[in-house]
């Protein structure tokens, strides 16, 4: 992101509020902070003008809260002012929240203290959304990380007493996605991942404060002793003995109110997956689960008295969202490379004649060019290492030696979490090393990268 913001931020908050259902903004709106100052000050809804020497009198200038809101948003998200956190990010409380504590923040500062790295893939968005439906608007700011090991975040900032204060955030520690809607209710929902998925309902209150209606969670084989440690209310019982649960076992979770409904599918036919099974399910009856089957199960969760209208995110920086239709592009000291990887595209079936270099795959078809001979392009398959948060490449599927302007075409499979294939561009000294991932912001695939050289 090198430290950049939109710069045209103001605009796209007005776009975003009305979006979010409210029609009145002024034609101009007035300087209500000065440009190259980020003190904490409070925006006044009231500003009074300084007489001029023709009239000699004093005329003020009535700004509703609502707009003030507006403006202060807007100066946030541009850099000019700080956001202060309430109590709650008391780092004595006993809540940890990545590196954000009691004080206040800018935006920049904010994505230091979050550990935001947009270079990797990740994403930085912000809404507008009248969630107390008192005439006062709240901003939502989301840091989304694409990769497993990283946590998303996002924080809810209300306007109080002419200060900005963030009240509440929630995280993540896998891949994540958020919705918010016009009704003031945020669903952060995980992506699948080893046999674990939960979703969150959560209230957002008037200046920011949350408050979750209810969490869904899904555990497959040997997560489902999970639910024990939800009916202790602890984290001292880890539901030890059941590590060789079949993955096919399914318990569905229900959490509102500290009361625990579950929901049982997937049982063994083997004898002894069987007693193991009816175990653990005997044990989450005895601490007061209540079981119910599977339609009620999917009536409890279901969101759809609360999600009237989604709410527009705007991106804060579109860096990582470039359309596949267009290309991505990268430059590695003493060449580029240009990948295309939207069959259906003007741009990609413009590209003319193609030398393949890989013909079969059940993946989508690729495209890329280089800029320059010689430059040795690799694609290859591994796996993620979760212990080290790095790709680990197991062998390769081509190894082509490009020349300039010629167009080459390949099938790769796109992961929605971790990367199944990285691309290695090679000249000399140089290069450029992209892993093949799906983007969870504009549906389309996207290639994270790295560059190295002298």
């Amino acid at each position: 992101m090198n430290g950049k913001v939109l710069k045209t931020a103001a605009c796209a908050l007005i776009s975003a509020f009305v979006l979010s259902g409210c029609s009145y903004f002024p034609a101009k709106m007035p300087d209500l902070f000065p440009t190259d100052s980020k003190a904490a000050a409070p925006y006044s809804a009231e500003q009074t003008t300084q007489p001029s020497s023709e009239t000699a009198t004093s005329e003020t200038t009535t700004v509703s809260p609502a707009d003030a809101a507006l403006k202060a948003y807007s100066d946030f998200m541009e850099g000019k002012i700080k956001v202060s956190t309430s109590g709650c990010f008391d780092k004595d409380s006993g809540r940890s929240y990545f590196d954000l504590t009691l004080g206040s923040y800018d935006i920049e500062e904010m994505k230091k203290a979050v550990r935001f790295d947009a270079s990797f893939g990740s994403v930085a968005r912000y809404a507008i959304v009248d969630c107390g439906r008192d005439g006062l608007s709240e901003l939502a700011v989301c840091f989304e990380m694409l990769d497993h090991g990283t946590s998303s975040f996002i924080g809810i900032i209300g306007y109080e007493d002419g200060n900005l204060v963030m009240n509440s955030i929630i995280e993540e520690k896998v891949p994540n996605e958020y919705r918010l809607y016009d009704g003031g209710y945020l669903e952060s929902s995980t992506m699948p991942f080893r046999g674990l998925y939960k979703m969150v309902l959560i209230r957002v209150e008037t200046g920011g404060k949350c408050t979750e209606v209810f969490t869904y969670s899904e555990y497959q084989g040997s997560y489902a002793a999970n639910v024990i440690k939800h009916l202790r209310k602890t984290e001292e019982e880890s539901g030890s003995g059941y590590e060789n649960l079949p993955n096919d076992f399914l318990i569905r979770e229900f959490i509102s109110e500290g009361q625990v409904v579950i929901c049982v599918s997937g049982w063994s036919s083997s004898e002894a997956d069987r007693n193991l099974e009816e175990q653990l399910v005997n044990k989450l009856r005895s601490l007061g689960a209540q079981e119910v089957g599977e339609d009620k199960m999917t009536e409890l969760a279901s969101t759809k008295d609360y999600t009237a209208k989604e709410v527009s995110w705007t991106a804060v920086n579109a860096e990582n969202t470039t359309p596949s239709s267009a290309g991505i592009a990268k430059v590695a000291g003493n060449f580029s490379i240009t990948v295309y990887m939207d069959p259906e595209s003007s741009e990609y079936t413009g590209l003319g004649n193609v030398v393949h270099a890989l013909n079969s795959g059940n993946g989508t078809d690729m495209r890329f060019v280089c800029d320059s001979d010689d430059v040795t392009v690799i694609l290859e398959k591994g796996a993620w290492d979760m212990n080290t948060d790095k790709f680990a490449p197991e062998k390769e599927i081509f190894n082509v030696q490009a020349k300039a302007g010629i167009v080459y075409q390949f099938n790769c499979v796109a992961g929605d979490v971790f990367p199944y294939y990285r691309i290695r561009a090679v000249k000399g000294s140089f290069t450029a090393e992209w892993l093949v991932l799906k983007s969870k912001v504009n549906k389309v695939t996207v290639i994270k990268s790295s560059i190295k050289g002298a």
